[in-house]
């Protein structure tokens, strides 16, 4: 609940250690909901005060049916598909999406030659897959254009019905540009986007090689790297794409920083939804006169 509120990561944990260690130390190992989030509340005040509203409106979120959709678009290699697994790791969100995937599905149903771009990959993009006569130079941007706006279609029905059958939710991926994807949720206030950047080609670069040594990668990283050019200019059109949208960015050089960044604004954009539930969380929060779920505190083996 701390992670969700948008408290970082060093004090969420040192907060739930400190309370832990309290509720151990009076041997009480059965505990009120409740009472520990009281107790945690307290604490909250005296370090991280602006964390406090949110905390309570989480709460409220988390016991209403609301959905959260959380969009995070960026090129290829900079990390969405981690930085995605991490936020829903923290939301406790159980269904990511890559759009890679919903690629995949649509090119099942749609014959490459009705749509040649879908059965491309988004940087290789070449003159004969292109049905209108385009520049050389925007040849990789328009290709890569058309085939955002072809997977927005299935985006858009999942998360459609993610929101009609109240399914939190994240999707990623390459495709989530912020000018085409936002037209239908740019005023949803259960939807979040945003997108992710690295400014740094050298550091760009490297990660296709960093992936390679950790994961089984479909393609070695030299393929990337023979397109990092065309991945390069894809990467910056989708961040001019969110300034021009008025969409955040966030440089992934921490994992632990950049999922702390995109909490944080996941959390500002759904607090009108707490708000929306009228109800006042910090009643519910202090009172805990009515027991709810008992919190087992298990006591760590010493020696």
């Amino acid at each position: 609940t701390l992670a969700q509120a948008g408290a970082r990561a060093e004090l969420a944990h040192r907060i739930a250690s400190e309370v832990r260690a309290e509720l151990l130390a009076e041997q009480r190992y059965t505990v009120e909901e409740e009472e520990v989030l009281a107790r945690v509340r307290n604490k909250l005040v005296k370090k991280d005060a602006f964390v406090v509203g949110r905390l309570d409106k989480w709460r409220v979120l988390r016991e209403s049916t609301e959905p959260i959709v959380v969009l995070i678009g960026g090129a290829t290699g900079v990390g969405t598909s981690t930085l995605a697994a991490d936020v829903a790791r923290r939301l406790n969100i159980q269904s990511v999406v890559g759009t890679d995937s919903i690629r995949e599905v649509l090119r099942r149903a749609v014959s490459p030659d009705l749509l040649p771009l879908l059965h491309k990959s988004s940087y290789d993009i070449k003159r004969e897959d292109l049905r209108v006569p385009v520049e050389e130079d925007e040849m990789v941007l328009y290709g890569f254009r058309q085939q955002a706006s072809q997977v927005a279609v299935g985006v858009e029905a999942i998360v459609d019905r993610g929101l009609k059958e109240g399914t939190n939710l994240v999707v990623e991926g390459v495709h989530l540009v912020p000018e085409i994807i936002l037209n239908r949720y740019r005023d949803h206030p259960n939807v979040c986007t945003l997108v992710v950047y690295l400014s740094d080609e050298h550091a760009h670069r490297s990660r296709f090689y960093i992936r390679a040594l950790g994961t089984a990668m479909r393609r070695p990283a030299e393929e990337y790297i023979s397109y990092f050019r065309e991945i390069r200019q894809i990467h910056d059109y989708i961040v001019e794409s969110s300034t021009r949208a008025g969409v955040q960015a966030v440089e992934n050089l921490s994992i632990e920083n950049t999922s702390d960044a995109a909490v944080e604004i996941v959390t500002n954009r759904v607090s009108g939804i707490a708000d929306r539930a009228g109800r006042q969380p910090s009643a519910m929060l202090l009172d805990a006169g009515t027991p709810r779920h008992g919190v087992p505190i298990t006591r760590a083996k010493s020696g």
